[in-house]
């Protein structure tokens, strides 16, 4: 069964329109025939990375076990989980800064383990998918959240992402809160 092989550059993920992650396609035999350079998102959303390597490589691309899986994105998730870093526990910091344009806005700082791997909007951090993406752009890790995934229901995973918001987002700073208690935690 063809394989791939997956390695991440932080040089590249920080410029701009970067497709940090290059994948190599393996035959039986380990030997490359061929390979595409992606976004997080192009990695990481199964029908996404599918164009791309139509749009990148010219060949159609399609896994067998996740083609015939009842969740393909979330068996793809597997497939991208077995290949680079992944994590289950991350932190986020709100991090509050001014824009000319639109006022003091806040942008949300990814952590593990203490260090930042990623910022991200508020658009961003609330879209499960979107987060991944994010994350695993910036810093090559792949966040899964398995509560989330879980649900088969997109109303449900969206309610199920909220939850893990909860226990994962810090207050902002008390000089940038709106309240000393905010009642819709």
């Amino acid at each position: 069964m063809p394989r791939l092989q997956i390695r991440w550059s932080e040089h590249e993920a920080s410029k701009p329109y970067a497709r940090p992650f290059g994948v190599s396609f393996l035959d039986d035999d380990g030997g490359a025939v061929g390979g595409v350079a992606v976004s997080g998102a192009d990695l990481l959303y199964y029908r996404q990375f599918k164009a791309a390597v139509l749009a990148l490589g010219g060949e159609l691309f399609g896994e067998t076990g996740v083609d015939a899986a009842d969740d393909q994105q979330r068996a793809w998730l597997d497939v991208v989980g077995s290949i680079i870093p992944t994590v289950l526990d991350l932190h986020v910091v709100p991090a509050s800064t001014f824009d000319p344009d639109r006022g003091r806005i806040f942008r949300f700082d990814v952590t593990r383990d203490g260090a930042r791997v990623a910022a991200v909007d508020a658009a961003t951090l609330l879209d499960y998918q979107e987060f991944q993406a994010a994350v695993a752009h910036q810093s090559g890790l792949l966040f899964r959240a398995q509560d989330v995934e879980a649900e088969r229901d997109p109303r449900g995973r969206e309610a199920a992402w909220e939850r893990t918001l909860r226990t994962v987002v810090a207050r902002p700073h008390p000089n940038d809160a709106m309240a000393e208690h905010w009642p819709w935690r």
